[in-house]
């Protein structure tokens, strides 16, 4: 199954909210630094050190000849902690390079193995529309507030209208809900299903955002006991097609 995370402005956020999910996945999932702006993953989680060869690039130039699935095993970072992980671009405009309808088809192929990709902010054009087209499912970030609310809202309407095949493939997760606004006004606004809410958790994201060590109870954090229910209720991926 393949899984891609976006917002609209306003709402930042999409690389936590990946990570925290993938961690708590119930199958084997990797994911993929795809923000067309340049990764932040290597920056934040990797803290700045990531090795070069365990990038979006290089699996492309490998999988000219190998399987991306033997790639993703070899290429991916893994962290006691968390999920594996593909870093990203290093610079924006190098997505246009990445043929990413093909990537999306060798991801979809993969089976039993779930593909969750951080799309970062979503850009209209020289960004990742194939991947988000061939995507399963597309989930919009977005935060509670005004600002970001209305442009969840537009960027919804976008996707479901011009963008995506199936408007069946959107849904919407809410962080921190009730600033001012429910995660339930939000999604009726946006006229997408909700997937689930999480919670503003300093603490615990800057594990995922700035690579902090986790701490013995991080897997008890009020973020991830929600990313664990949310990952839970996720289809199975043999209900994928």
């Amino acid at each position: 199954m393949l899984i891609t995370f976006v917002s609209a402005k306003n709402s930042p956020g999409v690389t936590t909210a990946t990570l925290a999910l993938a961690a708590e996945w119930p199958r084997e999932a990797f994911v993929v630094d795809a923000d067309p702006s340049g990764g932040d993953i290597a920056a934040g989680l990797g803290r700045g050190s990531w090795p070069p060869g365990s990038t979006v690039l290089e699996l492309v130039v490998q999988a000219r000849h190998e399987p991306v699935g033997h790639l993703l095993q070899r290429l991916a970072v893994r962290v006691d902690h968390g999920p594996a992980v593909l870093g990203g671009l290093g610079r924006p405009g190098q997505a246009a390079a990445v043929p990413w309808a093909q990537l999306s088809d060798a991801f979809r192929a993969l089976g039993d193995i779930d593909v969750l990709c951080d799309g970062g902010r979503f850009l209209a054009s020289g960004g990742i529309t194939p991947l988000l087209q061939a995507s399963h499912h597309v989930v919009v970030v977005t935060w509670s507030t005004l600002p970001a609310a209305r442009s969840a809202a537009r960027l919804t309407a976008l996707l479901r209208e011009e963008v995506l095949p199936s408007a069946a493939a959107l849904g919407l997760l809410v962080v921190g809900a009730g600033r001012p606004y429910s995660a339930g006004d939000i999604a009726t606004a946006c006229q997408v299903p909700l997937l689930g809410q999480l919670p503003l958790d300093a603490r615990a994201a800057r594990v995922w955002a700035e690579g902090r060590e986790p701490g013995p109870g991080f897997r008890r954090s009020a973020l991830q006991r929600e990313a664990r229910r949310i990952a839970l209720a996720a289809p199975p991926a043999q209900a994928a097609s």
